[in-house]
């Protein structure tokens, strides 16, 4: 697990931090900025693939109508 959180809080995805009455104590919470990032992406790829299968099913729709 700790080997996880290390490799999220490198890549900026998480933070941590200490509690101040026990030292070994550490709180990760997700940074906004990347999950906003992450966010925008799935919407542009739902957009695309979205379009996609109206393509799809708009070509197999002539399809059968022959």
């Amino acid at each position: 697990m700790s080997r996880h959180l290390r490799r999220l809080r490198s890549a900026g995805i998480v933070e941590e931090w200490h509690e101040g009455f026990d030292a070994r104590v550490r709180v990760y919470q997700l940074r906004a900025e990347p999950m906003a990032d992450l966010a925008d992406w799935l919407k542009e790829t739902e957009a695309m693939w979205a379009d996609q299968l109206n393509a799809f099913k708009a070509h197999m729709e002539t399809q059968g109508s022959d």
